[in-house]
């Protein structure tokens, strides 16, 4: 599935496990890190010259809401002046990631309240 939501909405969505930033918990608290990547500068200029060509990845276990992949374009979009995202429930190509656990098991698609 695919949608719009709004990126404060993401921000206070959770976040996997990051080896960098281990007490985040939130999405708005991974974001400065990601900023520090090396390929951020570049990502930040594309996005405003072209806008944000892949929809953000957000799964959902146990009933809440995780952001699972797209962290680094959260950020750009928030940098860049961009109030909302196109999210999708899986990644546009499942065969790359066969052995994500958040595709599987307890982890169900997100479907945000009408």
């Amino acid at each position: 599935m695919l949608g719009y939501i709004a990126v404060a909405d993401v921000l206070d969505m959770l976040t996997p496990d990051d080896d960098d930033t281990p007490d985040a918990l939130y999405v708005r608290d991974v974001l400065d890190h990601k900023r520090t990547s090396e390929h951020y500068p570049e990502l930040l200029e594309e996005i405003r010259a072209e806008g944000i060509a892949l929809p953000v990845m957000i799964r959902t276990l146990n009933g809440r809401p995780w952001l699972v992949d797209g962290h680094h374009r959260v950020a750009a979009a928030l940098d860049a002046g961009i109030t909302h995202l196109v999210w999708s429930d899986l990644p546009l190509e499942v065969e790359d990631r066969p052995h994500n656990p958040m595709l599987r098991g307890e982890w169900g698609p997100y479907r945000p309240a009408a």
